[in-house]
């Protein structure tokens, strides 16, 4: 029998979990990998943003309660390619231009309309520098989720380039990492990942300017570190 679906089995106290609370504040190679991910019908409560406070101080529920880091995947698995990403390699979707190129982070992600009345795009948060030069490109989706410039015709890093924040904005660039992963899954996942696509870039930017806050409930707010913990406690 698979371990999580023994409904004798007590999970351990979750510390990612329990820290939050305290703070108190599809291409063919997709869909593959998706068919491994638990079939819930619905993302478990207890791993949404208000579930995840308020079971923060004890293990998730018991009687073969999905574990929330067995929903979706990490920065590692999106920064393999776009073969891997929710569109795959098509044009002029979420995050591939009308070139079939990575979209520029700010320009993405596309197609999700408005959210609280604002378009749903990540923030101008990254820049790559060349060092040579100090030449400045904006960034695009895939060196985010690599925290690193990525040559796009080969998918690997690209020579002499370095990924930063621009003026104003987090320096911590798994942050960003986070929030395109987190995305990807919301986008792939659909019903079964605990946020919206929409929630997830309103998040990132809400704390990816320096000092950001992300208002959770009406008397908790979560910092940079505090959503990128969460987003992180979604996938292994």
């Amino acid at each position: 029998m698979d371990p999580r679906n023994d409904p004798n089995l007590k999970p351990p106290i979750d510390e990612a979990r329990r820290r939050l609370a305290k703070a108190g504040l599809a291409a063919p190679a997709v869909l593959g990998v998706l068919a491994s991910r638990p079939v819930l019908g619905a993302a478990p409560h207890h791993c949404t943003p208000s579930g995840y406070i308020s079971a923060g101080f004890a293990s998730p529920p018991p009687g073969g309660a999905t574990p929330c880091s067995t929903l979706g995947f990490g920065p590692s698995h999106y920064a393999a390619g776009p073969s891997t990403w929710p569109d795959g390699n098509v044009a002029n979707s979420y995050f591939i231009n009308a070139n079939n190129r990575p979209r520029l982070f700010k320009n993405a992600p596309q197609k999700l309309g408005r959210f609280h009345g604002v378009t749903v795009r990540f923030a101008d948060a990254y820049q790559r520098r060349r060092s040579s030069d100090n030449t400045l490109q904006d960034a695009t989706v895939w060196d985010v989720l690599a925290a690193e410039p990525i040559n796009a015709n080969t998918g690997s890093s690209l020579t002499g380039w370095v990924l930063e924040p621009k003026s104003g904005f987090n320096p911590d660039l798994t942050l960003g990492a986070e929030a395109v992963a987190a995305v990807m899954n919301a986008i792939a996942l659909a019903p079964n990942f605990p946020i919206t696509p929409q929630q997830a870039v309103e998040m990132f930017n809400k704390v990816v300017t320096t000092g950001g806050l992300y208002q959770v409930t009406s008397t908790n707010q979560w910092n940079a570190d505090e959503v990128k913990e969460y987003w992180r406690s979604l996938h292994a």
